[in-house]
């Protein structure tokens, strides 16, 4: 496996992470293969691990590349700055795809959270999108804290295909975002998934026990489904496997 750390921005702590793997002429057919960019959440104060290299290793395992992308943060995440680092991001996954091994026009963008939102955002970017979107429990509008001070990013018909997620209980970021979400796209007549899980607090990640931060931690089996269910979208949406 090729694991690089990529600063991004001078100066700042934004870096993108690349977990590819080496092809193989065993396995000539897919020595290529579909990339996913992982926006992990945290409020724009902190990325989260549980979000990041975790989610990366599970869509491996599937078959894909994947990028986790460390973005502005704190007082630097005032927009368009984490925006303008997804776009390079994107566009330096793009760009280096013969190198990285990876299909250039097969590349999902996940995001959890405010990672969700910045995802969203990079869907609806005037400069470079996805080839599909990931989306769980995402903080998508003003009104899902009183301090939310991000901009709600503006559907329209180019916004790619997206699989949202989300739990009926989640008392931080309430299940109304991801519905909006899916309104917002049935308007302009986008094809989505969207799963609601009855149970689960805000920023479950995987759901299970390798994602287990302690005090409060359930899993649940239910919702660990999320991701099963978002790679074989993913895999009939690209036409692979």
């Amino acid at each position: 496996m090729i694991i690089k750390k990529i600063n991004l921005r001078e100066g700042k702590n934004v870096t993108l992470t690349t977990y590819i793997q080496e092809p193989s002429h065993e396995m000539e057919p897919v020595q290529d293969k579909p990339g996913i960019l992982i926006l992990p959440g945290g409020g724009y104060q902190f990325c989260s691990d549980r979000e990041a290299e975790p989610i990366a290793l599970s869509y491996l395992k599937e078959g894909y590349n994947a990028f986790v992308l460390t973005y502005s943060l704190k007082e630097d995440s005032s927009f368009p700055n984490p925006l303008e680092d997804a776009e390079k991001a994107l566009g330096m996954i793009r760009e280096n795809a013969k190198e990285w091994h990876t299909i250039d026009n097969k590349i999902a963008c996940i995001g959890f959270s405010a990672g969700g939102h910045l995802a969203l955002s990079l869907g609806t970017s005037k400069v470079i999108r996805p080839n599909a979107l990931i989306l769980g429990y995402g903080a998508f509008i003003r009104a899902v804290e009183q301090q939310w001070d991000y901009p709600t990013p503006i559907i329209d018909k180019d916004v790619p295909e997206t699989f949202l997620f989300h739990t009926y209980l989640d008392n931080v970021v309430p299940v109304d975002t991801s519905l909006f979400v899916a309104g917002e796209l049935r308007k302009y007549d986008i094809p989505f998934e969207l799963h609601v899980f009855r149970n689960g607090s805000h920023g479950l990640s995987l759901g299970n026990e390798t994602v287990n931060w302690g005090n409060g931690f359930v899993s649940d089996k239910q919702y660990e489904k999320w991701l099963s269910l978002s790679v074989d979208w993913l895999n009939d949406l690209f036409k692979i496997y």
